[in-house]
């Protein structure tokens, strides 16, 4: 959907890539501390080659020259953008220019007024696609070289639109002000702690359709955004890059994978957890129907290095669901439909710091496959040795006839086997709407809910609760305890993982 473009192009996400490109300008410390000049710019410009290298100089990607007390470094893609004429596409990019002055503390203050301004066109097999950006912008910021990034950074926007256009639709997008901040610490091992904020206001998007008669508007009054990388190993990252790129010939890298391996092995985990959050607030979706609502919308991820007890994780919550007021919709709908909820969801139990330094230690470059096929027994063998699973934190989605929560844990491999927990409040409620329902084959529903509430037992909050005991690879299945399937080779048995307990309460007949 054009709204996740949107948010890959967010405004913490711009200022990462833009705030890591002029901490790789701005590493040479010996330019600066001569002060001001030509020879200083020729210096810098040489430091940063070691980095991208000569290339970006010879282009006129990058360019760095005096500019009165400070460093003017130029990006400007226009020669790189040139060439896409051969395929058949049309693009600019406007320069950017950044102004880097050196403080008496050893760091450099950084600013730029340059705005945001690119669009190409062109085709894509025999279909026309366009897209166009602007967003007027400013920075400013201070760049720390003890840390190779900024100690703090910002941009503020005080608009972005974006135009998309292609056979199928036709997309307008656009945000009113936009901030977006970044700081940075000195982390252990030569690492560095980076956070970043982002807020916009006023998103709208609107799509309409050519081939199909669609229109579909979205709003959201703000938009805000945060993250966390601890310990990112940048210095190391910074030098697997130059040596990239000052490699002509890739036997060059070849030749120096050994050195390669040892530095990425010594940075390992890379850094230690990554966080991110971008929230919608006050979302308007246009319908034929009519408008749905939400109060907010949020969606986060995490995710460890390479540690011995690596995870990923994702949790959406939302909250403010509201339904048309539409003829359209039946009366008996409100009621089932969850206006708030959450999912949290985490994968963990893998060493992946040991399967990281497996890999690094056994790749070969110069040979097919780079890692021998023979190590898949070892890769397997450190992946079960984590036991790895999935963790289902407690999750609820609330309607206004009741809420429904689940949370639990499943192991991955060998088989899908584990525990979850159910439960349920004013189930007797969710019934009566179900019953209201004016639904085709609504009474096997109901005989299956029913069922469902036959089984249910009722916890220490009255609530009606159901712990689903599962094995994949044998197709057991019990529930509270009453076994439904006992599979090719029993049921999960108490004191097993997935075992079933009756520390909430037990009963039937929950309500």
């Amino acid at each position: 959907m054009q709204l996740l473009r949107m948010k890959r192009r967010s405004p913490a996400a711009r200022l990462a890539f833009r705030s890591t490109l002029l901490a790789a300008t701005l590493l040479s410390v010996p330019a600066f501390a001569q002060g001001v000049s030509a020879d200083g710019a020729k210096q810098l410009q040489d430091s940063l080659a070691k980095t991208f290298g000569s290339g970006l100089f010879e282009k006129g990607i990058l360019s760095i020259a005096p500019q009165g007390s400070a460093y003017a470094v130029k990006l400007d893609l226009s020669s790189t953008l040139a060439q896409l004429k051969g395929a058949g596409v049309t693009a600019s990019f406007d320069p950017i220019t950044y102004l880097a002055t050196p403080n008496s503390d050893g760091t450099y203050a950084v600013t730029s007024d340059s705005p945001i301004n690119y669009n190409f066109s062109g085709t894509q097999g025999d279909k026309p696609f366009a897209m166009k950006v602007a967003a007027p912008c400013k920075s400013a910021g201070v760049f720390d070289p003890k840390i190779s990034t900024f100690s703090t950074y910002e941009v503020t926007c005080a608009s972005m639109s974006m135009d998309m256009e292609d056979p199928e639709s036709t997309v307008t997008a656009s945000m009113g002000a936009i901030t977006s901040k970044l700081t940075g610490t000195a982390g252990s091992g030569g690492g560095v702690n980076i956070s970043t904020t982002g807020s916009a206001t006023d998103f709208v998007e609107n799509i309409v359709g050519k081939t199909k008669p669609l229109t579909i508007k979205v709003s959201a009054k703000s938009v805000t955004s945060d993250g966390k990388i601890d310990n990112l190993q940048l210095t190391t990252v910074l030098e697997f890059i130059g040596m990239a790129a000052n490699s002509k010939d890739p036997k060059e890298l070849i030749g120096k994978q050994a050195e390669i391996k040892q530095k990425l092995t010594a940075a390992l985990p890379l850094w230690n957890n990554l966080s991110g959050t971008s929230k919608l607030n006050e979302v308007t979706v246009e319908t034929p129907l009519g408008p749905v609502k939400l109060g907010s919308l949020s969606y986060g991820v995490g995710m460890t290095g390479a540690v011995k007890d690596a995870s990923y994780g994702i949790d959406i919550k939302y909250d403010g669901l509201a339904l048309p007021q539409s003829p359209a919709i039946p009366s008996w709908v409100a009621p089932l439909v969850p206006g708030e909820g959450n999912i949290d969801v985490k994968f963990e139990g893998v060493d992946l710091e040991a399967i990281t330094k497996l890999a690094i230690e056994n790749f070969d470059a110069s040979k097919d496959p780079p890692i021998p096929n023979e190590l898949t027994p070892q890769f397997l063998a450190l992946f079960m040795a984590g036991q790895p699973h999935v963790t289902l934190a407690p999750s609820t989605f609330t309607a206004p006839a009741g809420a429904v929560s689940a949370e639990g844990k499943m192991s991955v491999m060998p088989s899908q086997k584990g525990k979850v927990t159910i439960s349920a409040t004013n189930l007797d409620q969710i019934i009566a709407a179900v019953n209201a329902a004016q639904v085709p084959n609504k009474e096997s529903a109901l005989m299956g809910i029913a069922l469902i509430k036959g089984l249910a037992k009722t916890g220490a909050d009255g609530k009606a609760v159901w712990d689903v005991d599962f094995d994949a690879a044998t197709k057991a299945v019990s529930v509270n305890g009453q076994v439904l399937s006992p599979g090719s080779g029993g049921g999960a048995g108490a004191g097993d993982e997935g075992g079933s307990s009756d520390d909430e309460g037990d009963g039937d007949n929950a309500q």
